[in-house]
């Protein structure tokens, strides 16, 4: 009995010195398990400390190299450039039309709006050059060549700089006119205040109820586009960006897009346009008026000419008349019609670049376009206005152009839809109930 005891107790002790070396050689086999894996981690951690290495040596080589290769800069500006012209004329010593003739501003206007800009185009404080151009030269230089046909080289001749600088600057200087005091004196009415004011103008003068906006397109020329440049050839014969825009009654610009090719129809870019998408959906302020007890309430809308379409937010006039009302509607349409007209007259007479083929980039030239509204827009506001002789005779070569070059209608974009036939009845019914007795029928 005593020797199956210590059998047993044998066999106990024995299985518990089993376990046991079993548990330590688990530990030692995960004590060697995390001692791989550090090593496998210190490893990967010196590969990419010497990968890094190896790349901050190659590029310290290259810069070596491309320092001991780099001249010194020779010179910052050409001999025999010269801007003494310039300097007279920033320090008075030059009548002050001069600066109408070549800014297309009073002097006073000049400033002004070179101290709006100054923030933005002014010279970097740590630049090595110390001709680098001041705020007003870069303004003087963008004014310069948007006033005449748009020559590169004449503006840096007359300013003394190069040529690249000057397709900079005014590049440069377009974006800040167009960012910084664009929404400033080119928006559409913002509230119903500033809505009813428009459309109690537009009334006034014209005798059109509920208008506050007349739209038109209009072509500027540019070189052939090295890419699909049969986009860009438009009905006129020429490669143009198609500008639309809409002004108010005295010409003065609400809303410019000048991003389509110039073989797009008018009436597609006005469907497409941002000013169409917001008055349909809303996003502009709107003084619906029933003009009869009971009537139809007609929306705010702009006027086109007859390659537009016909909807309740764009009125045009009849194709064809069949009453003594209907032909007073289109007499006052097209005379409601005429400020677009005029607008782009004075735009292209004062900024003349747009009248030649613009020898910039094809992405700049939207900028430089929407920056020479702006830019009319601000001359308007100060009353600085384009000479007579030159609107005289911008105004006869756009007659001209649109004699010899009749807009087609556009079978898809310029349909006329139901609701837009509506409100121009409703506007025909109100004309008629209230013409003078000696117009009735």
């Amino acid at each position: 009995m005593a020797g199956f005891k210590i059998v047993a107790l044998i066999a106990s002790v024995t299985a518990q010195i089993g376990a046991f070396t079993a548990l330590l050689l688990q530990l030692y086999g995960l004590i060697l398990l995390w001692k791989i894996h550090e090593k496998q981690k210190k490893n990967t951690m010196l590969i990419a400390l010497q990968n890094w290495r190896s790349y901050f040596l190659r590029k310290l080589k290259v810069l070596r190299q491309r320092r001991l290769r780099q001249r010194n800069r020779s010179c910052w500006f050409k001999p025999g450039r010269s801007d003494q012209w310039w300097i007279k004329m920033i320090n008075g010593e030059a009548p002050d039309e001069f600066w109408m003739k070549n800014f297309r501003m009073t002097k006073e206007s000049f400033l002004e709006l070179e101290t709006e800009l100054k923030p933005y185009i002014s010279p970097d404080p740590s630049s090595p050059n110390h001709r680098a151009l001041d705020s007003a030269k870069k303004l003087a230089v963008t004014l310069y060549y948007l006033k005449d046909t748009g020559s590169l080289i004449m503006t840096a001749n007359a300013f003394g700089i190069a040529v690249c600088t000057v397709s900079g600057v005014v590049v440069e200087v377009s974006n800040v006119i167009s960012k910084v005091p664009g929404p400033k004196y080119l928006h559409l009415p913002v509230d119903e205040n500033e809505m009813r004011k428009k459309v109690c103008e537009f009334e006034t003068k014209f005798g059109i109820v509920q208008a506050f906006g007349c739209i038109d397109g209009t072509h500027v020329p540019i070189l052939r586009p090295l890419k699909d440049p049969q986009d860009y050839f438009c009905y006129k014969m020429f490669y143009s960006l198609n500008v639309q825009a809409v002004c108010d009654y005295r010409g003065i610009f609400m809303d410019v897009e000048c991003r389509w090719p110039g073989s797009v129809h008018d009436a597609k870019v006005f469907a497409n346009s941002s000013i169409n998408q917001k008055l349909v959906s809303g996003q502009i302020p709107m003084i619906q008026l029933s003009v009869f007890p009971g009537s139809e309430k007609i929306p705010n809308y702009v006027i086109g000419d007859p390659a537009y379409p016909l909807t309740p937010f764009c009125m045009k006039e009849y194709a064809t008349c069949a009453s003594n009302e209907e032909v007073i509607f289109n007499t006052l349409l097209r005379a409601a019609r005429n400020p677009i007209e005029c607008a782009f007259g004075r735009l292209k007479a004062r900024w003349s670049v747009l009248t030649k083929k613009v020898d910039l980039k094809i992405e700049s030239i939207p900028v430089v376009v929407y920056a020479c509204c702006v830019l009319h827009n601000y001359c308007e506001i100060n009353k600085s206005y384009v000479d007579e002789d030159l609107l005289k005779c911008q105004m006869d070569l756009y007659k001209k152009n649109e004699d010899q070059n009749r807009h087609l209608v556009d079978p898809v974009y310029s349909g006329d839809r139901s609701e837009g036939g509506v409100v121009r009845k409703t506007i025909t019914n109100y004309i008629r109930d209230n013409l003078p007795d000696h117009l009735v029928l």
